[in-house]
């Protein structure tokens, strides 16, 4: 029964933290937030921005730009309730974002 139990348990806590697991284009999205908070026009744009699920490119490899290593390049398109806003593209690695462009 106590076994039982800590199964259950278990199984709660892993339901959770999936649960509150972000997506890597989602985490682009809230780093260019943070990036660009210097620039207001940006900053409102990118909080109205929905990520167009469709269009999200995930690129995973081992490389390096410079010195820096680099595992993943994410390109995915936003959009707002009333117009498609651009693309935004970011490079990752060990899921932090590093770098944020809008286009």
């Amino acid at each position: 029964m106590r076994a039982m139990k800590i199964f259950l348990m278990l199984g709660a806590l892993s339901c959770s933290a999936g649960a509150m697991a972000t997506s890597v284009e989602q985490s682009c999205l809230d780093y260019g937030k943070k990036m660009m908070k210097d620039n207001p026009d940006m900053v409102a744009l990118l909080k109205q921005a929905k990520i167009d699920s469709s269009s999200v490119i995930i690129e995973r490899f081992e490389g390096k730009v410079g010195k820096q290593p680099v595992s993943t390049e994410v390109t995915a398109k936003i959009n707002s309730a009333q117009e498609k806003l651009g693309t935004i593209f970011c490079l990752i690695n060990n899921d932090s974002p590093l770098y944020f462009h809008y286009f």
